[in-house]
């Protein structure tokens, strides 16, 4: 990380949680909402790819868990009914009061069940051949090109899992999940780490932004124990089993909600999560 980019995210780290929190919220609320508008406006000078092949598209539906943010759930959908409108859509909702959404298949939930329960429950209902995995704070833009990535993956029916970069707003960087250990597991991968199919890299974990086949990603599933900390399981759990690649040229944006007080405290209540990977892992 060069010097510019540590000072960069030191002060966002101190906007967020330090001395500059006071100023951070309408900073970063402003600063995150003129990217998204320069992102659209460059959607349509540049032009938005041929992502609603509708022969491909209808072998997909797009699974999103979500709670207790409808304004960001919003955006997400309006950004699919912009670049990808004929996109199926199944939702997830385990807040208090489940969203309705006109022309979206949604899920009403009890209330916090928590990601895996959700995700289990959504997949349950996907009749389609592949599944896009998704957070609710996501948002489609012109690089988030669906037919591409289904194209290959009919190509190549050895991947299971075809995983996209998350580009983080406000600072535009993407996680490297190439880098993140699994939890120990003596399960062998189904192809070597690092090889390629159709020229993708092959990997142990990707984010939460993937196609994959549907009975290949329900066979795995989620642990429901886990409401969260869910990802780092499911590929654990994973390996030996479902093939996973990484495609840098299908993304989409992650637009976070660091300031949204009463979500952010359920999201980093973890101590039950942590218990129970703990004791299956054996790990601290």
């Amino acid at each position: 990380m060069s010097l510019v980019d540590t000072a960069k995210r030191f002060v966002l780290n101190q906007m967020v949680d330090g001395r500059l929190r006071a100023l951070g919220k309408p900073i970063y609320t402003v600063v995150v909402a003129q990217e998204l508008v320069a992102q659209r406006i460059l959607d349509t000078l540049c032009g938005i790819p041929p992502s609603c092949d509708e022969t491909l598209l209808q072998h997909l539906t797009a699974v999103v868990k979500t709670f207790e943010r409808p304004h960001m759930l919003k955006r997400l959908i309006a950004s699919t009914e912009r670049i990808c409108p004929s996109l199926k859509i199944v939702i997830a909702d385990d807040s208090r009061c489940p969203s309705q959404i006109s022309g979206v298949n949604v899920i009403r939930l009890p209330y916090d069940t928590g990601i895996s329960f959700g995700r289990n429950e959504a997949l349950k209902v996907v009749s389609t051949k592949y599944a896009l995995i998704m957070d609710d704070d996501f948002i489609f833009y012109r690089r988030t090109d669906l037919t591409s990535a289904l194209t290959h993956m009919e190509r190549n029916p050895e991947i299971d899992i075809m995983g996209g970069a998350v580009v983080d707003l406000p600072l535009f960087k993407t996680p490297d999940f190439s880098k993140v250990a699994l939890f120990p597991t003596k399960a062998e991968p189904t192809r070597p780490v690092g090889s390629e199919i159709g020229g993708f890299p092959v990997c142990d974990m990707v984010a939460n932004f993937f196609i994959g086949r549907t009975d290949r990603v329900a066979h795995v599933g989620w642990d429901p124990r886990l409401k969260k900390m869910e990802h780092k399981d499911f590929f654990t759990r994973a390996r030996g089993i479902l093939t996973t690649v990484f495609n840098a040229e299908l993304k989409c944006l992650h637009a976070r909600t660091p300031f949204d007080k009463a979500y952010m405290m359920k999201r980093n209540d973890v101590d039950r999560e942590r218990k129970l990977l703990r004791d299956r892992y054996s790990v601290r």
